[in-house]
């Protein structure tokens, strides 16, 4: 538990200075891009899903025929 904590409080400060220096702008970016995206493609899948795309079939098992 001492571990976890302490490597908790290195990447707090080391994260904090990332963030002050400004080189964490990108990654940022990269996750709000990102998360529109993923937020567009769920709106279109909403879309989609309100009308069926493809019907689903139902399989009938064959009858042996007996003679």
């Amino acid at each position: 538990m001492l571990r976890t904590l302490i490597f908790g409080a290195i990447a707090g400060y080391v994260g904090k200075k990332l963030y002050d220096e400004g080189k964490l702008n990108e990654f940022k970016d990269d996750l709000v891009a990102r998360y529109g995206q993923a937020k567009a493609d769920l709106a279109d899948k909403r879309e989609i899903g309100t009308t069926p795309a493809v019907t689903p079939t139902t399989a009938t098992p064959a009858s042996p025929t007996l003679s």
